[in-house]
């Protein structure tokens, strides 16, 4: 079969998703470290790493953080169903506005001085995430937010779907790691049309945590501490490998 070759359109997409990757790594390499230093610090004492992605697409954080091939096997994910694009496009959309969901989130979960959360949210502005994140420093929580500061830079104050206090998550979180996604979320310009397309914040946030878990296994590695780390369930022997954990994990972990 002859090759077809690649439109425009996925050359313009690939340069530009690739452009915003080489400005992740060339700006975030003291947010990711100072980041995995806490991870790190939860696996040497034994404690979980809990997640929390708000609504939306940014939901699909918490998703890639848990339970995958490569993936720390400590993550406790706070998933709120219905804050997911599953339980219904508009819901998830008006639940993140809403105030006081997030912190009974966080409260539900029972996070402490001892705990880490991170939070994923693609914008960093929204009620849900805002109030999560107060909540959780307000507990002495370590808090690590994964959002773009254009996205949040450029958004008014007042915006509606702003929290009443109008911080942004990397005013309250301990380390922001940048996610680089641009305002607006869209990349291309198409002839003709007003609306840019070419969405970016699940590849960029999902870049973005991965780099976080393999800087953090590593440094696990480098201080003689074995990192916990689940194995394709697809592959021969994953199963096995993967048994230990989840005798481990599965009373401590809700998701699992």
């Amino acid at each position: 079969m002859t090759a077809v070759p690649s439109s425009e359109i996925a050359r313009r997409y690939r340069e530009g998703i690739t452009a915003r990757f080489e400005a992740i790594t060339a700006t975030q390499q003291a947010a990711i470290n100072a980041a995995a230093q806490l991870c790190y610090e939860q696996i040497k004492a034994d404690r979980l790493i809990h997640v929390y992605g708000v609504g939306g697409h940014s939901y699909v954080g918490s998703e890639e953080f848990f339970f995958r091939a490569g993936g720390l096997a400590n993550i406790s994910p706070m998933f709120e169903p219905s804050l997911s694009l599953a339980g219904g496009g508009q819901k998830s959309t008006m639940l993140e506005r809403v105030e006081n969901i997030g912190d009974k989130i966080v409260k539900a979960h029972h996070l402490g001085p001892d705990n880490l959360l991170i939070i994923t949210s693609a914008y960093g502005i929204n009620a849900c995430s805002i109030d999560a994140a107060l909540e959780a420093k307000r507990r002495c929580c370590r808090v690590i937010g994964i959002s773009s500061a254009e996205f949040a830079a450029h958004t008014p104050r007042d915006f509606v779907a702003r929290h009443s206090s109008q911080k942004n998550l990397g005013e309250i979180a301990d380390v922001l790691i940048d996610n680089h996604i641009p305002h607006g979320e869209t990349l291309l310009e198409l002839e003709g049309f007003p609306q840019k397309v070419g969405g970016t914040c699940n590849v960029l946030a999902c870049f973005c945590i991965n780099w976080l878990v393999m800087e953090t296994i590593d440094l696990c590695l480098k201080n003689g501490v074995e990192p916990p780390v689940w194995k394709s369930a697809n592959m021969i022997g994953g199963d096995e490998h993967n048994r230990r954990y989840l005798e481990a994990y599965t009373p401590r972990i809700k998701a699992l």
